[in-house]
């Protein structure tokens, strides 16, 4: 963090209160999006037997983008998507931080009134829903107001937008600048005591949170070479990582934390339509996934399956996750399980763009009852 290394920190005025920055983060989002352009021909969004690479996903990253401001959304605007974790949610994500317009991420489970509360709260004025989504709206129509509709993977209702439209539009990403401290998401807490909160997610927020998972990787990492002395061949080449999204994308941990860190790797995001064990045991092999992150619950099913030994988990590196403590035993299982995986966990909060404190490896082993250090 000293000046001149790449985690540098410095101290800058936001909305008139001092806070700590770091200083090469990128401004926005949006910069985060253009500086996966050098991937062009890898894998980025892999669902089922569909494959969108980097490049297939600027051009349609950029024809949302074009279609949303022909269609009277504006920066400082919201569009909300209610859907599964299909790659589209990714792409509208992109599309809308790439021009100042805040995404707001609907709980794919809410029901059709909790669905009209939050559309009421947010104001969106566009959302993109899938199937089951649009027969929740179809039971309270009027929760729409004057949001328009666009269908994805489903047959568009009377007044609905077809996806294939939004997509046809092409063009190159139209140029915006985007105020590092606008809204780029909205993110529903819980509500565990009453409706839930809608909490506003600015541009700075998630590249700090961001550039906060990197360093701590590479804290942890140092750290181990130090410690160990073991220190990997330079020349060796640095596998791509490989990410089995096993959470919503609507939540800041498969959006904020797993999303974020896998894009600006140039990585590739795996994703599922439901969580599975077993399917997910076959994803790992069959895509080589190196990372996999959820509730402790999901890596507990994976290191504990009947079937475990069965299939290649060779290219795991990392395997943990978050929103509810990871209890010590799975810790010491997910360590014993594969030799080249190591557990991981953190603690965080929506309403700080993601995690608070993060802990892997051997400090994660020496202390399992611990969720880390402070970011």
């Amino acid at each position: 963090t000293q000046p001149g290394a790449p985690f540098e920190i410095a101290e800058i005025e936001v909305r008139g209160a001092t806070m700590r920055s770091f200083k090469n983060a990128p401004p926005n989002v949006r910069a985060v999006w253009l500086s996966t352009v050098a991937f062009a021909d890898r894998d980025y969004l892999v669902y089922e037997h569909e494959r969108i690479t980097y490049a297939q996903a600027h051009v349609q990253v950029a024809s949302i983008a074009n279609w949303l401001l022909a269609n009277g959304v504006a920066p400082g605007d919201r569009v909300a998507i209610a859907m599964r974790n299909y790659p589209e949610w990714m792409l509208i994500y992109w599309a809308c931080a790439c021009i100042g317009v805040a995404v707001v991420g609907m709980n794919a489970w809410w029901t059709a009134s909790e669905m009209a509360y939050g559309l009421a709260d947010a104001q969106p004025k566009v959302l993109f829903a899938d199937a089951e989504r649009i027969a929740r709206i179809a039971e309270q129509p009027t929760m729409l107001g004057e949001a328009a509709l666009v269908a994805v993977r489903a047959d568009p209702p009377a007044g609905a937008i077809p996806w294939a439209d939004v997509i046809a539009v092409g063009g190159a990403l139209p140029e915006v600048q985007v105020d590092p401290d606008a809204d780029v998401c909205i993110f529903y807490t819980s509500g565990t005591t009453g409706f839930p909160k809608g909490a506003q997610l600015t541009h700075r927020g998630c590249v700090s949170n961001l550039f906060n998972m990197m360093f701590s990787g590479q804290v942890h990492t140092l750290a181990t070479q130090r410690a160990t002395g073991v220190v990997p061949d330079p020349a060796a080449p640095v596998p791509i990582p490989v990410t089995l999204i096993t959470t919503p994308l609507f939540h800041v941990t498969a959006n904020n934390c797993a999303a974020y860190a896998i894009t600006a790797g140039g990585g590739k995001m795996v994703l599922m339509y439901r969580w599975d064990a077993t399917t997910a045991l076959q994803l790992i092999e069959r895509e080589g996934v190196t990372a996999v992150s959820g509730v402790p619950v999901m890596a507990r099913e994976l290191v504990t399956h009947p079937d475990f030994a069965k299939y290649d988990t060779s290219t795991l590196l990392s395997v943990g996750g978050g929103g509810s403590q990871l209890q010590p035993d799975l810790v010491a299982k997910i360590d014993a399980a594969v030799s080249t995986a190591r557990p991981n966990t953190g603690y965080g909060m929506t309403e700080t763009c993601g995690i608070i404190t993060s802990v892997s490896g051997d400090f994660f082993v020496d202390k399992p009852s611990s969720c880390g250090r402070a970011m």
